[in-house]
């Protein structure tokens, strides 16, 4: 079979899913882009379908990018996020403040909608072949890094070639291991890259699209001095940057974007973030008006920006979570039955009340939630249940109660988080301590060593993913750099291998159960809620795009008098 006929044939089996009641019209839209399907194209197999092939758009969307007024140019943005963790480095980042400015200056091969479906950035088309194993990306033409040089299939080969290195220490992978081994992406010409991977992958896109943070591409001979000469291909430059303080980014003036009439974009001029560490301090700013807006807005503690007249909170409907991992090569959490004491031991409704104001999207410790990722199984629901709990408890061997360490980073909600936990454990008699680190702490040393993989039981905040296979790549399976629970499942593996070589929707459905079922009954890792996450800017500030967390683009926002 050809790779048009595969396209064709795929594209007659998403209207067959559709009209057939098997999967969504926003399913269809986000599969297609997977697909690399173009927008027009995508739109035109929805119509095929019936009735409007218009998407729907997040609360976000509606709020930043409609009904907009007329565009300004000019001027400088303010921004106040936390400093970077460490040297700002796109190979190696991890923390939102490091991102965001990255995201800033280079730019991926593939970009997120407000929605979490794929869109063109330095690549302007993808597709598989029938097999799924061999990805074709054909780059845009005519962009240059910001310091004149030509951007080619041979920088997208050293930037992909470079985070797959182990050497690197980049996060990357965390996604991309025992999918794409190093020598597999290649140059086919100056303006097509060939991904040839390890096993069939049909999410494959997203693993080198920005929510894979850590493939931004950098030109071929990239020296890892990025903070201090920051060459990428986006709409800014970084102008100066003062450890802890400050950064400040000027506009590219040979940035490739245009926008739909056609005006060369960024429209601003400066952007200026102050790096804070204090949350408290940084919605200070925004209240005072020293800042513009703020790229993600922590609840805990930021109730009062909600009222606020003068800002407006755009809500994204995220996938980000905190991750509660049980390290099931540490005692006492070989148990099973002792993981699931404790995710019966939680109120979910309470936790989400309580740390989010009810925003977000429950849980039930499985990435395949519906709610979330549409088209997803159903997962039985874990309410609250003690005397289950106890039992659990009693069959693990613990029927007097056991003591358990809770590792937790002084960040985010997570300290809040932690004691909830604790007071919905103890009446079932699981005593939960606290080990309350600072967060550089949590992330310090290497993978053998660093808290944050391996102390018995932990929470780790991750930002969103745009599917569930992207999760389970990063942290459920025995070659992902990122488990924290070191679970290795043998029929998980085996079903998420299937799931993943398939194109066929209904056996990916199929495969979703049985991956969802054993995840949750396994338990591993709670995952008691998605985060809706925030973002808050002064009322005069539009067109900020991206789906929330860390995905802040911003080369077509402005700010109007």
């Amino acid at each position: 079979m050809s790779d048009d006929q595969f396209r064709s044939d795929y594209a007659h089996h998403l209207i067959e899913q559709v009209t057939s009641g098997k999967m969504t019209r926003r399913q269809l839209l986000v599969r297609a882009s997977v697909f690399g399907f173009s927008a027009t194209v995508a739109g035109q197999i929805l119509a095929a379908c019936g009735g409007s092939s218009s998407s729907s758009s997040s609360p976000s969307a509606a709020a930043s990018g409609s009904a907009l007024p007329a565009v300004v140019t000019g001027g400088t943005m303010k921004a106040v996020i936390p400093p970077p963790l460490k040297t700002l480095d796109p190979v190696t980042i991890y923390d939102q403040g490091g991102i965001v400015l990255v995201y800033q200056i280079a730019e991926y091969l593939i970009d997120l909608t407000n929605e979490n479906a794929l869109k063109p950035k330095l690549a302007v088309s993808w597709a598989p072949n029938p097999k799924g194993d061999v990805w074709t990306f054909k780059l845009r033409q005519g962009v240059t890094f910001n310091d004149g040089s030509p951007f080619e299939a041979a920088d997208v080969v050293a930037s992909i070639e470079r985070v797959i290195n182990p050497k690197s220490g980049s996060g990357a992978l965390a996604a991309l291991a025992g999918i794409l081994s190093p020598g597999g992406t290649k140059a086919v010409d100056t303006s097509t890259v060939q991904f040839n991977l390890d096993k069939p992958f049909a999410d494959f896109p997203y693993l080198v699209s920005a929510s894979s943070y850590n493939t931004a591409i950098l030109p071929r001979n990239y020296a890892g001095d990025f903070q201090k000469k920051a060459i990428g291909t986006g709409p800014w430059m970084l102008k100066s940057f003062v450890t802890n303080q400050s950064a400040k980014l000027v506009k590219n003036p040979t940035y490739w974007g245009k926008d739909a009439q056609g005006r060369q974009l960024p429209y601003l001029d400066e952007l200026d973030f102050a790096l804070v560490t204090d949350t408290s301090a940084a919605n200070l700013q925004l209240q005072s008006g020293t800042v513009d807006v703020q790229p993600q807005t922590v609840f805990q503690g930021g109730q009062s920006l909600l009222s606020d007249s003068s800002l407006r909170v755009d809500v994204y409907p995220s996938t980000g979570i905190r991750e509660v991992a049980f390290n099931v090569n540490k005692t006492p959490w070989q148990s099973k039955e002792l993981r699931q004491a404790v995710a019966y031991c939680l109120d979910r409704k309470a936790i989400n009340q309580a740390l989010y104001g009810g925003r977000s999207n429950l849980g039930y410790d499985t990435f395949w939630e519906p709610t979330v990722f549409p088209g997803s199984p159903t997962p039985p629901v874990r309410a609250v249940d003690i005397a289950k709990a106890k039992s659990l408890l009693a069959t693990a061997g613990h029927p007097n109660g056991i003591d358990v360490t809770l590792t937790v980073a002084n960040y985010l909600e997570n300290p809040a988080y932690a004691q909830l936990i604790q007071a919905q454990c103890k009446p079932a008699g699981i005593n939960v301590k606290i080990n309350e680190i600072s967060y550089n702490a949590i992330y310090a040393g290497s993978n053998s060593t660093t808290p944050w993989l391996n102390a018995p039981m932990v929470i780790v905040e991750w930002g969103s993913r745009p599917t569930p296979g992207v999760y389970a790549q990063a942290m459920l399976l025995p070659t992902s750099a990122w488990s924290s629970s070191h679970w290795n499942n043998s029929a998980f593996v085996t079903a998420f291998n299937q799931y993943e070589s398939t194109t066929d929707e209904a056996t990916r459905a199929t495969l979703a159960t049985k991956l969802s079922s054993i995840q949750q009954d396994e338990t591993p890792i709670l995952v008691a809620f998605y985060i809706s996450q925030l973002r808050t800017q002064k009322k005069n500030v539009y067109n900020i795009q991206g789906p929330g967390s860390f995905y802040f683009d911003t080369s077509q926002a402005y700010i109007t008098a």
